[in-house]
């Protein structure tokens, strides 16, 4: 430590790595709503949150979300439709029987068991 005194100290200069852009964030979140709904909505909702505290209105974020929530929701309700289907057809199965019939939807085959 003695050896040092009457040297000046050398300061350190370490450069942080920038955050990303909120625009670039949003134009990623747009694109995942369109392919994973609910990933989509996370990273646009970062966006969002990120431009509006730089002060600036990000519409990109904005759709990101939107459009997020449309394909979170379509997938929900497909799934619940083909489970309606898939369900309601073996209910029928149930109900009739084997054999072939008519319903108000169309033919329904039931295989014997």
């Amino acid at each position: 430590m003695a050896r040092n005194r009457g040297r000046a100290r050398e300061a350190r200069v370490v450069a942080a790595t920038p955050p990303p852009n909120p625009r670039s964030l949003a134009v990623l979140g747009l694109i995942l709503a369109c392919v994973a709904g609910p990933v989509g909505v996370v990273v646009s909702v970062v966006a969002l949150h990120r431009a509006r505290r730089a002060g600036e209105k990000d519409a990109v974020a904005l759709v990101g979300i939107i459009v997020g929530l449309a394909t979170t929701a379509a997938f929900i309700a497909g799934v619940v439709y083909f489970q309606a289907v898939f369900a309601g057809q073996a209910g029928v199965c149930a109900d009739l029987g084997p054999g072939v019939h008519e319903g108000a939807f169309g033919t329904f085959t039931c295989p014997a068991d």
